[in-house]
Protein backbone atom coordinates (compact mmCIF):
# COMPACT_ATOMS: atom_id res chain seq x y z
CA UNK A 1 0.00 0.00 0.00
CA UNK A 2 1.24 3.50 -0.82
CA UNK A 3 -0.94 6.32 0.45
CA UNK A 4 1.70 8.83 -0.52
CA UNK A 5 1.36 12.30 -1.99
CA UNK A 6 3.14 12.71 -5.32
CA UNK A 7 1.93 16.14 -6.35
CA UNK A 8 1.56 17.29 -9.93
CA UNK A 9 3.03 20.80 -10.24
CA UNK A 10 1.98 23.16 -13.03
CA UNK A 11 5.38 24.87 -12.96
CA UNK A 12 7.07 21.51 -13.66
CA UNK A 13 4.56 20.04 -16.15
CA UNK A 14 2.71 22.93 -17.81
CA UNK A 15 -0.91 23.78 -18.58
CA UNK A 16 -3.16 22.32 -21.22
CA UNK A 17 -5.52 24.42 -23.30
CA UNK A 18 -9.19 23.48 -23.21
CA UNK A 19 -9.06 22.37 -26.87
CA UNK A 20 -5.93 20.21 -26.47
CA UNK A 21 -6.13 16.88 -28.31
CA UNK A 22 -4.52 15.37 -25.19
CA UNK A 23 -7.78 15.85 -23.28
CA UNK A 24 -10.41 13.11 -23.53
CA UNK A 25 -13.88 12.76 -22.04
CA UNK A 26 -14.26 10.71 -18.86
CA UNK A 27 -17.35 9.65 -16.86
CA UNK A 28 -19.01 12.61 -15.17
CA UNK A 29 -20.79 12.56 -11.82
CA UNK A 30 -22.66 15.72 -12.84
CA UNK A 31 -25.45 15.23 -15.37
CA UNK A 32 -24.92 17.30 -18.49
CA UNK A 33 -21.40 18.42 -17.56
CA UNK A 34 -18.54 17.08 -19.65
CA UNK A 35 -15.41 16.10 -17.76
CA UNK A 36 -12.00 15.57 -19.32
CA UNK A 37 -8.58 14.27 -18.32
CA UNK A 38 -5.22 13.92 -20.03
CA UNK A 39 -5.33 10.84 -22.27
CA UNK A 40 -2.86 8.90 -20.07
CA UNK A 41 -4.67 9.80 -16.85
CA UNK A 42 -7.96 8.79 -18.48
CA UNK A 43 -6.52 5.41 -19.50
CA UNK A 44 -5.27 4.81 -15.93
CA UNK A 45 -8.65 5.90 -14.56
CA UNK A 46 -10.40 3.43 -16.87
CA UNK A 47 -8.23 0.57 -15.63
CA UNK A 48 -8.76 1.61 -12.01
CA UNK A 49 -12.49 1.93 -12.64
CA UNK A 50 -12.75 -1.73 -13.65
CA UNK A 51 -11.08 -2.81 -10.40
CA UNK A 52 -13.13 -0.42 -8.26
CA UNK A 53 -16.37 -1.53 -9.90
CA UNK A 54 -15.51 -5.20 -9.31
CA UNK A 55 -14.73 -4.53 -5.64
CA UNK A 56 -17.31 -1.86 -4.77
CA UNK A 57 -20.12 -2.41 -7.25
CA UNK A 58 -20.24 1.07 -8.78
CA UNK A 59 -18.36 3.05 -11.40
CA UNK A 60 -15.98 5.91 -10.71
CA UNK A 61 -17.01 9.34 -11.99
CA UNK A 62 -15.63 12.84 -11.75
CA UNK A 63 -17.06 15.91 -10.06
CA UNK A 64 -14.12 17.75 -11.67
CA UNK A 65 -11.31 16.93 -14.04
CA UNK A 66 -9.40 19.31 -16.28
CA UNK A 67 -10.01 22.98 -15.57
CA UNK A 68 -8.38 25.95 -17.28
CA UNK A 69 -6.49 28.53 -15.23
CA UNK A 70 -9.15 30.66 -13.51
CA UNK A 71 -7.33 33.65 -12.06
CA UNK A 72 -6.81 36.99 -13.82
CA UNK A 73 -3.80 37.71 -11.61
CA UNK A 74 -2.12 36.71 -8.34
CA UNK A 75 -3.87 39.69 -6.70
CA UNK A 76 -7.26 38.41 -7.92
CA UNK A 77 -6.48 35.00 -6.41
CA UNK A 78 -5.37 36.44 -3.07
CA UNK A 79 -8.40 38.69 -2.82
CA UNK A 80 -10.68 35.69 -3.41
CA UNK A 81 -8.83 33.62 -0.77
CA UNK A 82 -9.23 36.34 1.86
CA UNK A 83 -12.91 36.80 1.02
CA UNK A 84 -13.76 33.09 0.93
CA UNK A 85 -11.41 31.62 3.57
CA UNK A 86 -10.35 34.56 5.75
CA UNK A 87 -6.69 34.53 4.67
CA UNK A 88 -4.46 33.60 1.78
CA UNK A 89 -2.73 30.95 3.92
CA UNK A 90 -6.03 29.20 4.73
CA UNK A 91 -7.26 29.53 1.15
CA UNK A 92 -4.11 27.88 -0.23
CA UNK A 93 -5.07 24.71 1.64
CA UNK A 94 -8.24 24.40 -0.46
CA UNK A 95 -7.67 26.24 -3.71
CA UNK A 96 -4.40 26.59 -5.62
CA UNK A 97 -3.32 29.51 -7.74
CA UNK A 98 -1.88 26.97 -10.17
CA UNK A 99 -4.08 23.89 -9.87
CA UNK A 100 -3.01 20.39 -10.93
CA UNK A 101 -6.39 20.29 -12.70
CA UNK A 102 -4.86 22.65 -15.29
CA UNK A 103 -2.54 19.82 -16.38
CA UNK A 104 -5.35 17.33 -16.96
CA UNK A 105 -3.70 15.03 -14.40
CA UNK A 106 -6.04 15.61 -11.43
CA UNK A 107 -9.53 14.37 -10.66
CA UNK A 108 -12.07 15.18 -7.97
CA UNK A 109 -14.31 12.15 -7.49
CA UNK A 110 -18.04 12.72 -7.17
CA UNK A 111 -19.36 9.26 -6.31
CA UNK A 112 -19.26 6.81 -3.43
CA UNK A 113 -19.63 9.53 -0.80
CA UNK A 114 -16.72 11.58 -2.17
CA UNK A 115 -17.39 15.12 -3.33
CA UNK A 116 -15.44 18.38 -3.31
CA UNK A 117 -16.83 19.71 -0.02
CA UNK A 118 -14.44 20.57 2.79
CA UNK A 119 -17.22 20.52 5.41
CA UNK A 120 -17.47 16.72 5.10
CA UNK A 121 -13.76 15.77 4.91
CA UNK A 122 -13.86 13.58 8.04
CA UNK A 123 -16.93 11.64 6.87
CA UNK A 124 -15.48 11.25 3.37
CA UNK A 125 -12.33 9.62 4.74
CA UNK A 126 -14.54 6.89 6.25
CA UNK A 127 -16.29 5.96 2.99
CA UNK A 128 -15.60 2.58 1.40
CA UNK A 129 -14.48 4.35 -1.80
CA UNK A 130 -11.88 6.49 -0.03
CA UNK A 131 -10.61 3.48 1.89
CA UNK A 132 -10.43 1.53 -1.39
CA UNK A 133 -8.50 4.37 -3.07
CA UNK A 134 -6.07 4.59 -0.14
CA UNK A 135 -5.37 0.87 -0.48
CA UNK A 136 -5.43 0.52 -4.26
CA UNK A 137 -5.10 3.76 -6.26
CA UNK A 138 -1.29 3.75 -6.24
CA UNK A 139 -1.34 0.46 -8.22
CA UNK A 140 -2.90 2.42 -11.09
CA UNK A 141 -0.55 5.42 -10.76
CA UNK A 142 -2.95 7.63 -8.75
CA UNK A 143 -1.85 9.46 -5.59
CA UNK A 144 -3.80 11.54 -3.06
CA UNK A 145 -3.82 15.12 -2.03
CA UNK A 146 -4.31 14.25 1.62
CA UNK A 147 -6.14 17.47 2.56
CA UNK A 148 -8.96 16.55 0.17
CA UNK A 149 -10.15 12.91 0.16
CA UNK A 150 -11.92 13.45 -3.18
CA UNK A 151 -8.81 14.79 -5.00
CA UNK A 152 -6.33 12.40 -6.65
CA UNK A 153 -3.45 13.07 -9.05
CA UNK A 154 -1.69 11.08 -11.75
CA UNK A 155 1.97 12.19 -11.75
CA UNK A 156 3.83 11.33 -14.95
CA UNK A 157 7.05 12.49 -16.64
CA UNK A 158 6.73 15.68 -18.66
CA UNK A 159 7.70 13.85 -21.85
CA UNK A 160 4.69 11.52 -21.43
CA UNK A 161 2.45 14.48 -20.57
CA UNK A 162 3.53 16.28 -23.74
CA UNK A 163 3.29 13.29 -26.08
CA UNK A 164 0.35 11.39 -24.60
CA UNK A 165 2.25 8.23 -25.51
CA UNK A 166 2.22 5.48 -22.86
CA UNK A 167 5.66 4.36 -24.05
CA UNK A 168 7.00 7.64 -22.64
CA UNK A 169 5.80 6.91 -19.09
CA UNK A 170 9.10 5.27 -18.16
CA UNK A 171 11.46 7.47 -20.19
CA UNK A 172 13.82 9.90 -18.46
CA UNK A 173 13.06 13.60 -18.70
CA UNK A 174 14.36 15.12 -21.96
CA UNK A 175 16.58 18.13 -22.33
CA UNK A 176 15.00 20.84 -24.49
CA UNK A 177 11.54 21.36 -25.94
CA UNK A 178 9.32 18.61 -27.33
CA UNK A 179 6.64 18.68 -29.99
CA UNK A 180 3.35 16.80 -29.97
CA UNK A 181 3.05 13.50 -31.81
CA UNK A 182 1.25 14.15 -35.16
CA UNK A 183 -0.40 10.73 -34.92
CA UNK A 184 -1.92 11.51 -31.51
CA UNK A 185 -5.53 11.65 -32.77
CA UNK A 186 -5.22 8.11 -34.19
CA UNK A 187 -3.65 6.94 -30.92
CA UNK A 188 -6.47 8.44 -28.83
CA UNK A 189 -9.11 6.79 -31.04
CA UNK A 190 -7.36 3.40 -30.73
CA UNK A 191 -7.11 3.63 -26.93
CA UNK A 192 -10.71 4.71 -26.31
CA UNK A 193 -12.65 2.67 -28.92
Amino acid sequence: MSYEEKRVRVKEIGRLKADSPLLVVIPSAIAGKEMKLHVLAAAALSTMNHAAHADLGFALAAASGFRPHRWKSRADYEQTMVKKYGSVAEGKKWMAYESPHETGLAIDFGVGGLEPKRATVIAQRKTPLHQWLVTNAWRFGWHPYKNEPWHWEYPIPQIAWQSGNPNDLSKPEPVGPLSFDPDLDDYIEDVFE
